[in-house]
């Protein structure tokens, strides 16, 4: 078994195809065929089921799969130890924008004070736009809020932030809201659609809802006493003065995750903020 023999067996895997992993690697499909079968022979076993939609990989392909990814990150990792010609001087991290409001300003100081020659970028768009980003090659990482079905991407860490309802004035009961709630306007913000949970699970409705497109409109609705909103609470600033309100049971937190492509090599750099921020999230949460 060869080191480009799991690597071709992991792209046909995500890709659900021989001929667009064929494609992708620039091999002829015969030989990504080939390559598969002799796989199969080595390990007595069969590793994928062919037929007119595709490939689809079987019960012993899938564990294959989980040893494949773990391998080829190991070799990677390598490689940019020890043969890297010249160390990436740029990294773009892509984040929703409550995310980039609360956290990353502190990243970005933690990593920039140990890699102070290092161009960083952040990509502030909505969940939707950061995933499609991510498979593009655009970002080298992105947190996310909500969850993630894609098998090309992958999870590398992940926190949980707290929640809560946030006014500008007290509320007597927050079970039965007699103000109106602001929520981004965006139907994939996960704290709209965790609202929206908590309505249905107390079995109520909002007397009215305003939509804004922003946090800082968000934040600013509820400075005005237009209504209230749920928000991760480390938006706020201490300059805000405001009532908190903490929920109970499944809306009291929210996880936010770290995502990389699978295709995406984890230089000396990308393994730098990892370690930065993994370390700091884990100590402050």
């Amino acid at each position: 078994m060869e080191i480009n023999d799991l690597k071709i067996f992991q792209t046909v895997a995500y890709e659900k195809s021989i001929s667009k992993a064929a494609l992708k690697l620039g091999y002829a499909q015969s030989n990504i065929t080939m390559r598969i079968k002799l796989l199969e022979n080595t390990l007595n076993s069969t590793l994928f089921i062919r037929n007119n939609k595709g490939t689809t990989i079987t019960d012993d392909g899938e564990k294959l799969l989980k040893y494949a990814d773990k391998i080829l990150q190991l070799f990677d990792e390598i490689n940019d130890e020890f043969l890297s010609d010249f160390a990436p001087t740029t990294i773009t991290i892509g984040a929703t924008q409550t995310i980039s409001a609360s956290i990353l300003p502190k990243l970005f100081s933690l990593f920039y004070a140990k890699n102070p020659k290092v161009s960083l970028t952040l990509k502030t768009e909505k969940q939707d736009i950061l995933l499609d980003m991510l498979m593009m090659g655009e970002l080298d990482g992105a947190f996310i809020s909500g969850e993630f079905s894609d098998l090309k991407l992958r999870k590398v860490f992940a926190f949980n932030e707290e929640l809560a309802l946030i006014s500008s004035s007290p509320i007597d009961d927050i079970n039965n809201l007699t103000l109106p709630i602001i929520i981004n306007s965006d139907i994939n913000c996960p704290y709209r659609n965790l609202l929206k949970e908590w309505f249905i699970y107390n079995n109520t409705k909002p007397t009215s809802v305003i939509e804004f497109d922003s946090l800082e409109s968000i934040i600013s609705g509820i400075s005005e006493d237009l209504g209230i909103s749920l928000l991760p609470k480390s938006v706020l600033s201490k300059t805000n003065n405001f009532f908190i309100y903490y929920l109970k049971d499944n809306f009291k937190q929210a996880e936010v995750k770290f995502l990389i492509s699978r295709n995406r090599k984890i230089d000396t750099l990308l393994k730098s903020f990892i370690n930065i921020s993994s370390d700091y999230v884990f100590n402050s949460h």
